[in-house]
């Protein structure tokens, strides 16, 4: 392996490698020692040094060509940085100043979950080259997802790997997040599920007025017409529809930052398991179906299993 990396510069030399495609060969990344950017700006000499490998690459490999017209290998400038992040920086002011590098790089380097992932204050990796990083172990909802969907379309055989902090990466070159994928990690902002509602009980505990007895409460219930829209609160991936005897007709969304989303009582579910949804989505209606005392919807959102007061995250 030794003989097909080359010192891309002595200031950088134990991060810059000039590698050629070759498959499957496992590039190894130890973040304690990549070079520093204390600020993303380039009155940091070391973040200079990463913008001119960035435009370097963009240049030479402004797309999915891995020969020029003349039948010569294109050699791309591999290096890696730990950047600091400013207090008031969020994910997509950062990404801005990494341009020309895909925002959807530095997200799958560093593992994000949603674009509102808060990062301020953090240290970051970042790269000099645009692609997809797509873990061998996804955890996160996305991550399976994207590793799922790019098993199966093959992508992966002849994908690059990195062995990054003892984590190993399948790495796609100049590949992005496809409409789909973007769309969830960029939507950030949750929506009310209904248009017209009246809240009639809290999250928290309460007394049931199905038994009478002081229970815990696992989300809101708010009261509207039967047939009344229901909307996704947010973009997502239906993870559950069906009926049980306390829920009724209800359906479960997944969320990409750990979040999902539960909508109880329906008298109409409008979606199938699996299928992607945009926020504001129509998604069922409004019924009394399960344990329920009045046509209503029972909403409830939960991060990482544990419920979530809504009330907190969207104004009702």
């Amino acid at each position: 392996m030794k003989n097909k990396i080359l010192i891309a510069s002595v200031f950088l030399f134990f991060s810059s490698l000039f590698l050629s495609a070759m498959e499957n060969e496992c590039i190894k990344v130890e973040s304690s020692k990549l070079p520093y950017i204390k600020y993303p700006d380039s009155k940091d000499l070391v973040f200079r040094q990463f913008q001119e490998d960035a435009d370097y690459n963009a240049q030479v490999f402004p797309d999915y060509k891995t020969f020029d017209k003349n039948g010569n290998e294109k050699r791309l400038i591999l290096s890696f940085y730990k950047v600091h992040i400013p207090d008031n920086m969020d994910f997509l002011w950062l990404s801005s100043r990494l341009s020309p590098v895909f925002k959807d790089t530095s997200a799958t380097l560093n593992r994000l979950s949603s674009a509102d992932t808060v990062i301020a204050g953090k240290d970051l990796l970042i790269c000099s080259f645009s692609g997809l990083f797509i873990p061998e172990n996804a955890e996160s909802a996305w991550e399976q997802l994207i590793l799922k969907e790019h098993l199966t379309d093959g992508s992966l055989k002849n994908a690059r790997l990195f062995d990054i902090d003892g984590k190993k990466f399948y790495f796609l070159e100049r590949d992005r997040f496809d409409s789909t994928t973007s769309l969830f990690f960029l939507d950030t902002k949750m929506i009310c599920p209904l248009k017209s509602r009246v809240l009639t009980s809290n999250f928290g505990y309460r007394i049931s007025p199905i038994s009478g007895k002081w229970k815990f409460h696992s989300g809101i219930d708010l009261a509207a017409p039967e047939g009344t829209s229901v909307f996704a609160c947010r973009a997502g991936q239906v993870s559950q529809t069906g009926y049980n005897a306390t829920y009724g007709n209800f359906i479960i969304l997944l969320h990409y930052n750990g979040m999902t989303s539960v909508y109880a009582h329906l008298s109409k579910i409008s979606v199938e398991k699996g299928a992607k949804i945009n926020g504001g989505t129509e998604i069922g209606k409004v019924g009394t179906t399960g344990a329920s005392t009045g046509p209503h919807l029972h909403f409830e959102l939960r991060k990482n299993g544990s419920p979530e007061d809504p009330g907190k995250m969207i104004n009702f």
